[in-house]
């Protein structure tokens, strides 16, 4: 490691022996993405004219990059940094190894969003997120709260981790190293209880959440997956960007492996825990049935029992997991739903106009009909249209309880995933299609009607009134209501 590295070092707790691995204190800026792709070719030779001037918005993280730019960008940089400042990089004695930079596996980037070894490992491991020391989770993150936001903002625009590392909370979503793969509880031969990955890896891999994100999906825990292409090609989403790690081999040299050869032999002894006696245990009725697992665990006096009582918890919670995502996957089609039967509305309410005009047309036939035969066949029609008229209105309302009946399930959602959803809608429906601007005014009516019988109840919101909300006032003066 270089001398200059080695000085500012100062590992908490003091001593020798630590292993280090560098990760980027804020994401990559918009200026560092062009620099590189820009200025310097695929062996690392710069051309300073291709350099872009700092300017506007180069404070900004990047985002809207794929994983293959994402390589592209890596590539390029090693190279730069390879060609022109090798001998600033961390090296390996006897070697012409160096420190490389690359995207920080999943484990790398949670330490480091959860504080790294500035917070303490019981807190660290076993809490959502970093001690906030009397603030708000906003003063950390750019994320979605009460508004919608629809850009990131500069880098370092909020306080720094434990860490010092800026925007972990929020701002772009960070791809890391690897593909997703789902999570499975499972234990060991000697009884401990792990969670392995499934073998099926799917997309690109992200952490920490963005802009666009709620409080609940930018915790480091969270993970994100993104598809590699889509239909357009390679999938290139505009909250997606990354932070980089400067890495290095783990057996550099021969010196190295016989260090983890030795490690390996003498392992540091576990300080013994002592376990509370067995005996009886007095649960609360309405206590969660994993709060009470817990609680039995923590009077079980073999370590087989322990073992035991951790896996049945792993697999209780794998299931409650999966059930709240079949939850929360249905209410999310409920609430998808509102927005079409709204639209429905419209639609019928629409025919209903135009079938009046027709009326009108008919009922002048009939006035001006010079024969019988012309004056029975325009009543016919106007009949028949008067019949398709009844059967409009009758459809608003049919649709206008259904809608009613799903908005009585979509308002018991937490207010965080309500929001979460109508975010994630309006974002759907950002287009200047006039289905679009449709589904965004049935948007804002839908979070009008939640508001209302959240806080006043469903009595006060009946088929009249909801259709009243969703038709537009030049079509909701010629029904019949």
């Amino acid at each position: 490691m270089p001398e200059a590295w080695r000085s500012r070092l100062t590992p908490a707790g003091g001593g020798d022996g630590y292993t280090y691995y560098f990760i980027g204190k804020y994401e990559i800026s918009q200026a560092q993405w062009e620099a590189v792709l820009q200025a310097v070719d695929a062996h690392g030779t710069e051309t300073a004219s291709l350099c872009p001037k700092f300017g506007k918005g180069f404070n900004m993280p990047k985002g809207g990059i794929s994983w293959f730019d994402a390589q592209e960008f890596l590539q390029k940089y090693n190279a730069w940094l390879v060609a022109n400042h090798a001998t600033a990089l961390p090296h390996f004695e006897g070697t012409n190894n160096i420190g490389f930079l690359r995207l920080p596996t999943e484990e790398e980037w949670e330490f480091a969003a959860r504080g790294g070894s500035r917070v303490p490992e019981e807190e660290r491991d076993n809490t959502d997120i970093f001690p906030l020391n009397g603030k708000e989770l906003k003063d950390y993150g750019v994320f979605t709260g009460q508004e919608t936001l629809h850009a990131p903002l500069p880098l370092g625009s909020r306080n720094p981790n434990p860490l010092g590392l800026y925007d972990t909370v929020g701002n772009v979503r960070e791809m890391v190293d690897g593909f997703f793969r789902l999570s499975i509880a499972d234990m060991s031969d000697t009884g401990a209880v792990y969670h392995r990955l499934h073998g099926a890896a799917g997309g690109t891999l992200c952490k920490g959440g963005s802009y666009r994100s709620t409080a609940d999906t930018v915790r480091p825990g969270w993970r994100d997956e993104v598809p590699l292409y889509t239909t357009q090609g390679p999938s290139r989403p505009a909250d997606l960007g990354l932070r980089l790690v400067l890495a290095g081999l783990n057996i550099p040299n021969a010196q190295r492996l016989q260090t983890l050869k030795d490690e390996n032999r003498h392992p540091q002894k576990q300080q013994g825990t002592s376990r509370k006696a067995e005996g009886p245990l007095h649960l609360q009725k309405d206590i969660p049935p994993l709060e009470a697992l817990d609680a039995i665990a923590a009077t079980a006096s073999t370590a087989q029992m322990q073992a035991n009582l951790a896996q049945l918890r792993s697999i209780l919670q794998d299931h409650q997991n999966a059930q709240d995502r079949q939850r929360t996957s249905a209410l999310e089609q409920i609430a998808r739903s509102l927005l079409y039967q709204a639209e429905t509305i419209r639609a019928f309410a629409y025919r209903y106009v135009t079938a009046q005009k027709a009326l009108q047309n008919f009922m002048q036939l009939e006035a001006k009909a010079s024969s019988k035969a012309e004056k029975s066949q325009a009543a016919t029609m106007a009949h028949e249209v008067r019949q398709d008229m009844q059967g409009y209105v009758d459809t608003l309302l049919l649709a206008a309880n259904y809608y009613r009946n799903c908005l009585k399930i979509v308002k018991e959602l937490e207010q965080s995933e309500i929001r979460r959803l109508l975010t994630q809608f309006r974002q759907e429906y950002a287009g200047e299609a006039i289905f679009n601007v449709h589904m965004r005014d049935n948007i804002a009516t839908l979070e009008k009607h939640l508001n209302a019988v959240r806080s006043k109840g469903m009595d006060m919101l009946n088929a009249t009134q909801i259709v009243r909300d969703i038709v537009p006032q030049r079509h909701l003066k010629a029904l019949p209501l």
